[in-house]
Order: C-alpha cells, then sequence, then structure tokens
C-alpha cells in the first residue's frame, strides 16, 4: 500500500517541482516580440544591460563624432518592460558620462568609470575620466555609491562573473584625447564584498572601444583600438580560475574592424557584433567565430544584449552617417551561415 502511495504523488510532485521551477524563471522572458520602441534619445557610446524582463540603457553622446561639450554627454537614464516593449521609463539621471558599461547582477545595474566633457560648445574641448562607480537597485529607486576606481577609466568594458565585477581596456584622459594613459592592468571587485575594494591584475593589451563577455570561468576582451590608434580583430582570454592569460580567435576581417564592437554571452555561448552588420557567434571549440544573424542596421558604438533565453538585441550606436535609436530583436541561427557580402569583400581585399 505505501508503495502504491508513492508512486501515485510521484506524478503530482513533479508538477509541484515543474511550478516552482517555472515561478523562479518568472522574470525572464522565454522570448520577446517586436517591435520594441525606440530609444528615448540616440546615443553612442552609452551603457545598456537587462536584468529580468527590463532593458535599462544609460548615458551616452548624443552629439556629432567627436564634437563633445557639456549638454552632448548625457546623463539620462531610461528602462524598457521587454514583455510590453512600448513605452520607456523614465528613472532618475545621474553624473553625465559615456564610454562606460552597464552590467547587471542579481537585479541591481553597476555603471563604472567613463568620459565627461567641462566645456561649452563654444569652448575648447577639455575631456576627462572619471573613476565613479554607482549601482542603482529598482527597489530603492535611486543610484548608490560604490568604491571608487583605483584611477579614473573611460573607453572600457566591464563583465560580471559569480559576484565579481570586472573590468579591463580603456583609456585615461585628463582634459583631452592628445595625451591619454593606457592603463597595464584590469580590475576586479567582489560584490558580495565590496568594501575590500578594488584589485588589479595584469593586462597584456593595452586596448580601447573593446567589449568583454564571459563564459565558464573565462573572460573574452574583444576588439577595440590599441594605444597606436589602430583598430584590431585581437581577442585575449583572461581565465579567472588559473589567472593566466591567453590568445582567442581572431575576429573576421570588417571595416573598422573590432572598433567599438559589442559582445554578450547568451546559455554558455559568446556573441559579437561589429560594424560589417553579422551576428557573430563564438564556436563551441572556441577557436573560431560563426555567423549567426545579420543586422538590418550594420552599426558600432552600440551595445547587444540579451533578450530573454534565446534572443538578442542590437540597439543605439551609429551606422557611419546617422545615429540608429531602433532596437533590433535577433534570434541567432541554430547552424552557422554564410558571411555577409561586406565581410567576404574584406576578407578578399586584405588577402589582396
Amino acid at each position: 500500500m505505501i508503495e502504491r502511495k508513492s508512486s501515485a504523488l510521484f506524478p503530482a510532485l513533479c508538477a509541484v517541482a515543474l511550478a516552482v521551477l517555472s515561478a523562479g524563471c518568472a522574470t525572464t522572458q522565454t522570448s520577446v516580440k517586436a517591435p520594441l520602441a525606440p530609444m528615448p534619445e540616440a546615443v553612442t557610446s552609452f551603457g545598456a544591460a537587462t536584468a529580468g524582463d527590463w532593458l535599462y540603457v544609460f548615458g551616452g553622446h548624443k552629439g556629432e563624432r567627436h564634437e563633445y561639450s557639456i549638454a552632448m554627454v548625457r546623463g539620462s537614464f531610461y528602462r524598457l518592460n521587454l514583455n510590453e516593449g512600448a513605452k520607456w521609463e523614465t528613472l532618475p539621471s545621474a553624473t553625465p558620462g559615456q564610454g562606460q558599461p552597464l552590467v547587471a547582477h542579481r537585479g541591481v545595474v553597476y555603471r563604472t568609470g567613463g568620459m565627461a566633457a567641462r566645456n561649452q560648445p563654444d569652448e575648447k574641448q577639455d575631456l576627462y575620466s572619471m573613476a565613479i562607480v554607482q549601482r542603482f537597485d529598482p527597489h530603492v529607486g535611486r543610484w548608490e555609491d560604490m568604491p571608487a576606481l583605483p584611477e579614473i577609466r573611460s573607453s572600457h568594458d566591464a563583465v560580471v562573473l559569480g559576484d565579481k565585477l570586472y573590468v579591463a581596456g580603456g583609456w585615461q584622459l585628463a582634459g583631452g584625447t592628445n595625451n591619454p594613459v593606457w592603463p597595464d592592468h584590469a580590475l576586479v571587485l567582489d560584490l558580495a564584498n565590496p568594501d575590500k575594494g578594488w584589485v588589479r591584475f595584469p593586462q597584456p593589451f593595452q586596448r580601447r572601444a573593446l567589449a568583454l563577455a564571459a563564459i565558464g570561468t573565462r573572460i573574452y576582451c574583444i576588439g577595440g583600438m590599441d594605444s597606436d590608434n589602430k583598430t584590431t580583430l585581437a581577442v585575449e582570454v583572461y581565465d579567472t580560475a588559473t589567472g593566466q592569460w591567453s590568445k582567442g580567435p581572431e575576429l573576421p576581417s570588417g571595416q573598422f574592424k573590432g572598433f567599438a564592437c559589442s559582445a554578450i554571452a547568451q546559455d554558455g555561448r559568446i556573441y559579437a557584433n561589429m560594424f560589417q552588420g553579422d551576428l557573430l557567434r563564438l564556436s563551441k571549440d572556441e577557436k573560431s567565430w560563426e555567423v549567426v544573424g545579420q543586422l538590418e542596421y550594420p552599426r558600432m558604438a552600440h551595445r547587444l544584449v540579451t533578450a530573454g533565453r534565446n534572443q538578442l538585441i542590437a540597439l543605439g550606436g551609429e551606422d557611419g552617417e546617422d545615429k540608429r535609436p531602433e532596437l533590433e530583436l535577433l534570434t541567432p541561427s541554430a547552424k552557422p551561415l554564410p558571411a555577409s557580402s561586406a565581410q567576404q569583400a574584406s576578407t578578399k581585399n586584405a588577402h589582396e
């Protein structure tokens, strides 16, 4: 009799367990439906991240390329509910900045560093990097200060792995772009014990306008521009378990190479996008890049973020002439696709 009762209860227990698991995932979309409302402000070099059902966007540059002033660097903060997608909500603004990433961890959004301008439009440009680090908890509803970076830094990127926030790349500006300082170290902050402060560790490159994404114990530092002002396809990989750096597979050739690209991890895979427009995915053996989609509006100085379990969103940035406020909803192909004609032409030219 006892065995028969246990057998009868088993399907019911499974149903309860499934319901509990489903409830635990209720804040993460399984899919997002287009169209999504365009960004409230058309900007480049901004921060963006998804947390649960929400897409958060902060700061950025709204002026013409290389034209900087107090008014052109934004401190606006918005979020969009991806289940609805029709209307952006205005959140509390903060110290303006561009070239600063936004990351999310356990429902809280973090910003690190960034660049701002002190000059008016008719004055000589006075640009400076910042050491500011802040967090925004939606349940609190305001920005809160975190331990500042050890030095000023902008045009870098950041990623969260476990409970640790990593920052790599970037440069330090103190008045302009003529004599920048290029950091030779990356940084990590334990978000579970932030009062311990930031810890430096060696970084075997000097690049800015790069992208970071992480899978397993590995952080991929992708593309960017080096200290000789040369764009690059280079990829470096930092293993947080061993503390060792290694070379990753170079990005495919394309216009501007890997400058101002964007990357994100989803479901154990890394995705990246450069100006030539192909949506790239790191192969399972992590030795090459494969094409799994194509943007309608190729762009740079934009952001690539997750949307649910199997979709991505490309937003913001510029197409070389105009800013692109549109949000493009992308569903990566399960199997690799042929490279775009732009990438094929660039690869052909590179070998001629």
